[in-house]
């Protein structure tokens, strides 16, 4: 009888759950294999009259299947405003988890559902909380490119994952330039915010060699001279990943093209190690300290000479390097 009962939940069939609680003898909250309820598949299919008719007798909104997954999971994903609202007056727990950490809410974002996000949020859904791997609502929203939902998640304090990153360091790391651009436009972003591994968003950007990225940072507020832990500013990281349009870039911002990292290399010293000529030429074209030493008072030209970089050697004989 009770199989019965689950697949009319299932189906959607109203009269036949209606004969069922008229008749009584049944167990309302009845389990099948996967550890599923009569709600729980009325919530998946999306029927409002037959999940107020099971709350009514008695359903309790709290079980949780094999997955550990509750009703208000499910209709979470599927973004049924309406049954969420019924599924909460019972008293549920909006916060609880699954088997993955996993909230309502994070199920309504992960789906897309922004009306169903917005609605978890007005009723209290906690925001902060991480799943097991870290990762919080927005993160979810960010990797996925939901923008809108971005906006209704992001217009508080953003905070930090497991390793650092927050919203605007997965965006760039997954170049998701819209995202990025909403982002930006969020006051609790910090543009110059930096991760575990020491890097900002700016720095992640040129490390994916996207330009398009680099200036719409650089655009909004991106420090072009902050330094990081190792005394690296942006146009060392440029240099050291053969960037030359983000070197560019970054001295059209302001970048001071003579500064230091601890070692006392400049941006030079860094592309003459690495080989990367076109920097080199830019840097000698926004006219370079060609003859600046480092720490061990070598400069450009000794490390190009070493690593066998015959153009840059020639180049900086050109722009009157000391030999």
């Amino acid at each position: 009888m009770e199989k019965i009962f689950l697949n009319a939940c299932k189906n959607g069939q109203k009269g036949v759950v209606e004969a069922f609680l008229k008749k009584g003898g049944l167990d309302i909250n009845k389990r099948d294999a996967l550890g599923n309820n009569a709600l729980f598949y009325a919530c998946a299919k999306g029927s409002k009259d037959i999940v107020r008719l099971l709350i009514d007798n008695g359903a309790d909104t709290s079980v949780a299947n094999n997955m550990s997954m509750t009703s208000l999971h499910q209709v979470a994903m599927n973004g049924n405003k309406d049954i969420i609202s019924l599924l909460l007056q019972s008293g549920l727990d909006i916060d609880s988890t699954d088997k993955d950490g996993r909230t309502a809410l994070m199920y309504a974002v992960i789906n897309g559902k922004s009306e169903a996000t917005k609605y978890l949020l007005e009723q209290g859904a906690d925001k902060s909380i991480s799943d097991n791997n870290g990762h919080k609502a927005l993160d979810h929203a960010t990797a996925n490119g939901l923008r809108d939902i971005i906006v209704l998640l992001s217009e508080e304090n953003q905070s930090s994952d497991a390793v650092g990153n927050r919203p605007l360091h997965q965006a760039v790391y997954n170049n998701q330039s819209e995202v990025v651009l909403v982002l930006l436009k969020q006051e609790s972003t910090q543009v110059n915010a930096v991760n575990d591994g020491g890097e900002t968003a700016l720095i992640l950007a040129m490390k994916q060699n996207n330009l398009h990225l680099v200036d719409m940072l650089l655009e909004n507020g991106a420090d072009s001279n902050l330094k990081l832990l190792n005394g690296n500013a942006p146009l060392h990281y440029a240099s050291k990943f053969h960037n030359k349009f983000a070197s560019i870039s970054l001295i059209n911002h302001g970048a001071d093209i003579n500064v230091k990292n601890e070692a006392g290399e400049t941006p030079l010293i860094v592309a003459a190690m690495v080989g990367a000529n076109d920097v080199v030429n830019v840097l000698i074209e926004n006219e370079v300290e060609v003859n600046t030493v480092d720490n061990d008072q070598h400069s450009a030209i000794y490390y190009a000479s070493e690593n066998g970089f015959t153009e840059i050697v020639e180049m900086l004989i050109m722009a009157g390097a000391n030999m």
